[in-house]
């Protein structure tokens, strides 16, 4: 009954949650490297996500600058 009772809690506390917020920097292409450069020193399990991000969103926006 106890662990019942706290799935409940936590999933009452999850459906609040507020929805995580977006950011958008404007970086030259060599601010931009070494951004990439640094978030790669860091551990991948840390990292390659974002880094990830950071090369769909570049190529996303080099296609988009090309038509």
């Amino acid at each position: 009954m106890k662990k019942a009772l706290t799935l409940i809690a936590m999933m009452a506390l999850m459906a609040f949650e507020p929805a995580p917020k977006s950011y958008k920097l404007e970086l030259t292409p060599q601010e931009l490297q070494v951004v990439y450069d640094a978030l790669g020193e860091l551990p991948a399990k840390t990292s390659e996500t974002i880094r990830m991000k950071i090369v769909q969103q570049v190529n996303q926006q080099n296609t988009t600058d090309k038509k």
